[in-house]
C-alpha cells in the first residue's frame, strides 16, 4: 500500500486533459482513499425514486468510459434491469458488459452494445441470453470490477478515460464464445449494425436515445478488440458472435466514441489500456486517490469516513466529455464539431438536479470542471439556439421543468469556477428568459400573470418556482456583468413565488388560468399535484432559495412555523405525503429553513437525524436517486458542516461537521481547514481565520475564503449561537 500511495495523484488518464493537482503521501492518512469508497452503496432499493440508481461500474473521474455489468431479473427475455443503471444487486442474472453508464438517473439510457462471454456453445436466442451471477464473488472498488458467473467463467474489468478493459477467464476444456448484443441499449436501440474490421474486432454502431422518453437521440460506435483471433464468427439481426475455440483466458479491450467508428478507434489508441487489468486498475485508483483526496477526513468513526468517500466518488462521476481525443463530438446543430487542445465537450449534465449541491461543490473543489460544465452548455446554445436543461450527447433530452441553465451558472461564478465568456452567457441567460418561443414552457403566461396555470400545465407551480430561482441566479450573473437594468428586472421577476402564497393555509400552492387556489378540501399532500417529484409543504419549505426569509414570514408567525416544521419533519423520507422527502431534490433546503427563523441547532438536528438514518454502507443505503452526483453532494456539504443556501451567491449555513478536523484541497485554490471542538450536537461558537462569527453562514466567494474555520459545539439544547435576527441568512426579495 505504501507504494500506492507514494504514486497518489500523479496520474489521471492524459487524454482527459484535466488538471490534476500532485497530491503526495502526506495528502492523507491511512489507507490510500478509494479504498474507503464502496461503489455498491446505491445499487440496492426500490425503483423508481426510493433506490440510488447507482452502477458499480468500472470508472475514472470524469470518464467517458464507465465499464461494467448489466443484469436482469428476466432469465427468459433477457430484458434490462428495472433499475434504471442497468444494475441493480438483487438482480439474479447477467445480460452483458456495456462501456457507458449514468450512475442516479431516474430514467434508462446508454448500455450500449453489451458484450457476454459464453461458454460451450452459442444460445439459440443470443439477443436474450443471460448468466446467473455468483453474487458472492462480486467485488468492485473505484476503476475495477470483478464478478464470477454461474456458467464458470470469471470476469475482471479496469479502464481508462475513453477505454476500458475485459478479462474472461472459460472454464477448462470448454469452448469459448463472445456475444455481442448490438440492440442492448438499456433505452432499446433504433437500429444498429455490426462489423469485422479485423480477425479479432468487432465494430458496433447504435442509434440509441429517448432519455425519459424525451426527443434526444444519440449515436454511439463501439469497438471491441480482442488479443485472440476469431475461430468462427456469425450473427443475426441485432447482433453477433464470435468464438474462440478452446481458449482458456480471452481479454477484450473496448473503447466508445459518439461521432464515428474512427473516433473509437483513436480513442483506444490513445488512452492505451493495454492487456493487464491488474495494471489499468492501478492507474485508475491513483487517478481516484488524487481527486478523493480532496476531502480529507480525521476524527470520525470509519463508517462515517468511508461514507463521506463514497459520496465524494459519486459526485466526481459525472458529468463526462462526448468528444474524443482529437477534439470532435456531435454538436446540437446535428454537426461535428472539433474542439482545440485539452478542451472537452461535457455532456450527462442534470440541471435540475446539480444546480443545488453539486455545482457549487465542483466550483469550489474542480473550478476547471465546473467552467466546462458552462462553456459546452455555452455551446450547446450557440449551435441548438438554447441552453438546454439536461444534456445527453449532442441533444437536450428536455427532462425535468425549468430553466437550469442560470442556476449553474451562477452557482459557478459565485463559488469561483469563472473561466467562461461571462457577457455572453449572460446575453444568451436573458434572451433565453424573454423569448415565449423559446425553451421555457407557458413562459408567456409566466410573464403576463405571474404563474404558470395548471391544470394546462400539471406541474404548473413548481415550474413557476423554478423560473423564479432561476430568474434570481440570472440576475446575480448580470449585476456580475456589469447590465444592471437586466439584472434589476431579473431580480424582481424572481418574486414571482409569491404569486403562488395562498395566506388562508400558509402554503404555495398552484392556480388555475383564473387565478383560483385548489379548493379548501382539497388534499394536497400526495406527489406531483401541481408539483414536480414533490407536494405542496416540500416546496413551500424549501423552493424559495433566493428569499426564504421573505416566504417563512410570508406563512405566519415564526414560533408557529417553526412548530409547522417540527411536524413536517417527524418523518424525513416520505414521498408523496405531509412530510419531508430529503431523498429528492424539492426537500433539500428544507432543513435550513430553521436557520432563517432563528432555530439554526434544529437544523442541526434534522440533519444529524438524516445522515444517521436515511445513509447507510449498504445497497439500500442512499435514500434516493442519486442524479449523477446531487444527493451524494448533500452528504459531502453536511459532513463538512456547511451547505449552499441560495444559487447565484456564495452564502453557506454552518453546522456541526461529522469529523474533528477536515481537510479541503481545491484544484489551484487555498487550503481550506475546518475544525470541530467537542463532541456537541449544536454549533455553540464560531471562529474564521481567528476572529469570531456570530452569524449563522460565512461565504466562499473567490478571495474570500477562509483558510480555518473553528467550530465549537455543545450539548445545549437551544444556544445562543447564530440566533439573533442579524446573524440569519441573506434574502432577496424580488422588488
Amino acid at each position: 500500500m505504501r507504494t500506492t500511495r507514494q504514486r497518489t495523484g500523479a496520474v489521471l488518464a492524459a487524454g482527459l486533459g484535466l488538471a490534476i493537482q500532485v497530491l503526495g503521501p502526506a495528502a492523507f492518512a491511512g489507507d490510500p482513499p478509494h479504498t474507503e469508497v464502496d461503489v455498491f452503496v446505491g445499487t440496492g432499493g426500490a425503483a423508481p425514486w426510493r433506490g440510488g440508481a447507482t452502477t458499480p461500474a468500472a470508472a475514472v473521474p470524469f470518464g467517458m468510459v464507465q465499464l461494467g455489468p448489466d443484469t436482469t431479473d428476466d432469465e427468459q427475455t433477457g430484458a434490462p434491469s428495472a433499475a434504471p443503471s442497468g444494475y441493480a444487486v438483487t438482480d439474479r442474472f447477467l445480460r452483458g458488459f456495456s462501456a457507458v453508464h449514468l450512475s442516479g438517473a431516474g430514467c434508462p439510457t446508454f448500455g450500449d452494445a453489451p458484450i457476454l462471454p459464453v461458454a460451450g456453445a452459442v444460445p439459440d436466442v443470443p439477443a436474450s441470453a443471460t448468466t446467473a451471477i455468483d453474487r458472492a464473488t462480486e467485488r468492485a472498488a473505484p476503476g475495477r470490477y470483478a464478478v464470477s458467473l454461474m456458467n464458470g467463467i470469471s470476469v475482471r474489468a479496469a479502464v481508462g478515460d475513453r477505454s476500458g478493459l475485459l478479462r474472461f477467464a472459460y472454464p477448462s476444456g470448454t469452448r469459448s464464445f463472445v456475444v455481442v448484443k448490438a440492440d442492448g441499449s438499456l433505452a432499446g436501440s433504433l437500429g444498429q449494425r455490426v462489423s469485422f474490421p479485423s480477425d479479432h474486432e468487432i465494430a458496433v454502431r447504435v442509434r440509441s436515445g429517448r432519455f425519459c422518453d424525451g426527443p434526444n437521440q444519440y449515436v454511439a460506435h463501439v469497438l471491441y478488440r480482442f488479443d485472440h483471433s476469431f475461430r468462427s464468427r456469425g450473427g443475426w439481426d441485432g447482433g453477433a458472435w464470435v468464438g474462440f475455440g478452446r481458449r482458456r483466458a480471452l481479454n477484450v479491450q473496448v473503447a466508445v466514441s459518439f461521432v464515428g467508428p474512427a473516433g473509437a478507434r483513436r480513442n483506444l489508441g490513445r488512452s492505451d489500456p493495454g492487456w493487464s487489468v491488474g495494471r489499468l486498475a492501478a492507474r485508475a485508483a491513483a487517478a481516484w486517490d488524487a481527486e478523493l483526496a480532496r476531502v480529507d477526513a480525521t476524527g470520525g468513526d470509519p463508517t462515517t469516513r468511508r461514507l463521506l468517500r463514497t459520496a465524494l466518488y459519486h459526485v466526481l462521476l459525472h458529468p463526462n466529455p462526448v468528444s474524443d481525443v482529437d477534439g470532435r463530438y456531435p454538436g446540437f446543430d446535428g454537426r461535428v464539431h472539433r474542439l482545440r487542445g485539452a478542451e472537452l465537450q461535457l455532456s450527462s449534465i442534470s440541471g435540475w438536479d446539480v444546480y443545488r449541491t453539486e455545482i457549487p461543490l465542483l466550483a469550489w473543489l474542480r473550478p476547471d470542471i465546473a467552467s466546462m460544465i458552462v462553456r459546452s452548455m455555452r455551446r450547446d446554445a450557440v449551435q441548438g439556439g438554447w441552453f438546454p436543461r439536461w444534456p445527453v450527447v449532442g441533444a437536450d433530452s428536455r427532462v425535468m421543468r425549468g430553466d437550469p441553465a442560470g442556476p449553474i451558472a451562477a452557482a459557478a461564478w459565485a463559488f469561483g469556477a469563472r473561466d467562461f465568456p461571462l457577457a455572453d452567457v449572460v446575453a444568451r441567460l436573458v434572451r433565453q428568459g424573454d423569448r415565449v418561443d423559446g425553451p421555457r414552457e407557458r413562459l408567456d403566461e409566466y410573464l403576463r400573470l405571474g404563474w404558470v396555470p395548471v391544470p394546462d400545465e400539471r406541474h404548473g407551480a413548481s415550474i413557476t418556482l423554478e423560473y423564479a430561482a432561476a430568474d434570481f441566479a440570472i440576475s446575480r450573473l448580470a449585476a456580475a456583468a456589469g447590465r444592471d437594468a437586466a439584472a434589476a428586472r431579473y431580480r424582481e421577476r424572481s418574486g414571482s413565488w409569491r404569486t403562488l402564497l395562498d395566506p388562508s393555509r400558509g402554503l404555495l400552492l398552484p392556480r388555475d388560468g383564473s387565478g383560483a387556489f385548489p379548493p379548501p378540501d382539497a388534499d394536497v399532500t400526495p406527489c406531483c399535484a401541481g408539483f414536480e417529484e414533490g407536494n405542496a409543504l416540500q416546496y413551500t419549505f424549501g423552493g424559495v432559495p433566493q428569499d426564504m426569509a421573505g416566504l417563512l414570514a410570508a406563512l405566519g408567525p415564526s414560533l408557529g412555523v417553526r412548530d409547522r416544521l417540527d411536524e413536517f419533519f417527524e418523518q424525513l423520507n416520505v414521498g408523496g405525503g405531509p412530510h419531508a422527502w430529503l431523498g429528492n431534490e424539492p426537500s433539500f433546503l428544507a432543513p435550513w429553513s430553521y436557520q432563517w427563523l432563528g432555530a439554526p441547532a434544529r437544523t442541526q438536528d434534522v440533519v444529524a437525524r438524516a445522515r444517521a438514518e436515511l445513509w447507510s454502507l449498504t445497497p439500500s443505503g442512499l435514500p434516493g436517486n442519486d442524479d449523477l452526483g446531487a444527493l451524494s453532494a448533500w452528504y459531502v456539504w453536511t459532513s463538512l458542516g456547511l451547505y449552499p443556501l441560495t444559487p447565484g451567491t456564495p452564502h453557506v449555513a454552518v453546522g456541526v461537521p461529522a469529523f474533528e478536523r477536515l481537510v479541503v484541497r481545491p484544484l489551484g485554490g487555498p487550503i481550506a481547514r475546518i475544525e470541530r471542538s467537542g463532541a456537541g450536537s449544536h454549533v455553540a461558537g464560531l471562529r474564521m481565520d481567528g476572529g469570531d462569527r456570530t452569524a449563522s453562514w460565512i461565504g466562499l466567494s473567490v478571495g474570500d475564503r477562509p483558510r480555518l474555520v473553528e467550530i465549537a459545539t455543545t450539548d445545549d439544547a437551544a444556544p445562543a449561537w447564530g440566533t439573533a435576527p442579524a446573524d440569519r441568512p441573506p434574502s432577496y426579495p424580488g422588488s
